[in-house]
């Protein structure tokens, strides 16, 4: 009996290792020729399913690329919001543009080897080659693909820009360029650093928001005895900076003086603080560290320092 199954099967199963497929096997049941019935399913069915592959590809393309457009600017919308950038939106269109563009080609490559199946042709020893190349180089290649994921997500939030001050491990410094897979960063020594963006763990911008300039003023010890009048010299030095027109439209609240934050047998610290933006602290801090040490010394509160006459 089962030799009788496999000879009333032969046909069937010829028919389909030809390739043909199921309209194949129609027509020849019908008494069509095989040529003829090979033909018709070359010029209908083969041509109708790379169609409808096309189509399917272009829509799932399409389509995709819009939401990958749209979830990630939606995060930097956020990222923006939070950091107050006004260059987050330019940098991220930029990005989910590439974004896009890679989702397209991988849709097309996909639907390229479904074509290529449909044709007749054998994707194995294909496949195999491109797994062990793929493998040798994503293991090769692994930082560098950390590199760039890490340099596109720092670009969609928006950590930082060029120009901005920034801390990155032990490195200070201002951002001079910003790539996909890495950032230069020049040293307060004026020395560049190429730091990979997978290897960036934390950084600090000094350029985001508000800033405090902070000074220290170390006096003699016996300056603790007459505080109140100390206090009130360096709180009107400090006034006198904010009031300064190059300042002024950033110091908007007033300064802030701290008190003795250390002391010891011989001297006594003050601190003053004045509220301003991280590109003018270090200008700030500056220019409170001249005014106060003078109306201290004239004073005769700061000891070794002589006051020039006024000029004129």
């Amino acid at each position: 009996m089962t030799t009788h199954l496999v000879a009333d099967l032969g046909p069937l199963v010829g028919a389909v290792d030809t390739g043909g497929g199921w309209l194949y096997v129609l027509l020849t049941k019908f008494g069509v020729g095989a040529n003829t019935a090979k033909t018709v399913t070359d010029l209908i069915v083969r041509p109708v399913g790379i169609v409808l592959v096309l189509l399917v590809a272009m829509i799932v393309a399409r389509y995709g690329a819009k939401s990958v457009r749209s979830i990630l600017e939606r995060l930097a919308n956020q990222a923006a919001t939070r950091s107050g950038s006004v260059r987050a939106g330019a940098r991220v269109t930029t990005m989910s543009g590439l974004v896009a563009h890679i989702w397209r080609f991988f849709v097309f490559v996909v639907a390229a080897a479904i074509i290529l199946g449909m044709l007749g042709v054998n994707l194995t020893p294909l496949l195999a080659s491109a797994t062990i190349i793929g493998a040798t180089l994503g293991f090769g290649a692994q930082q560098i693909v950390r590199d760039y994921f890490s340099g596109l997500l720092m670009t969609v939030e928006d950590q930082y820009n060029v120009g901005d001050s920034v801390v990155v491990g032990s490195v200070t410094g201002v951002v001079e360029g910003v790539t996909m897979r890495l950032t230069r960063v020049r040293g307060v020594d004026g020395t560049t650093y190429y730091i990979p963006n997978g290897d960036i763990r934390t950084v600090g911008n000094l350029s985001r928001g508000g800033a405090r300039a902070v000074v220290d003023l170390t006096l003699p010890g016996t300056s603790a005895v007459d505080l109140d009048r100390v206090r009130a010299i360096v709180g009107e030095a400090a006034q006198r900076v904010a009031a300064r027109p190059q300042f002024a439209p950033h110091c908007i609240e007033p300064p802030m003086v701290v008190g003795f934050v250390a002391a010891d047998v011989s001297t006594t610290t003050l601190r003053v603080m004045l509220h301003t933006v991280p590109a003018q602290r270090d200008a700030v801090e500056v220019a409170l560290r001249q005014e106060a040490i003078g109306a201290l010394a004239a004073a005769d509160l700061w000891p070794g320092l002589e006051v020039a006459p006024p000029l004129g």
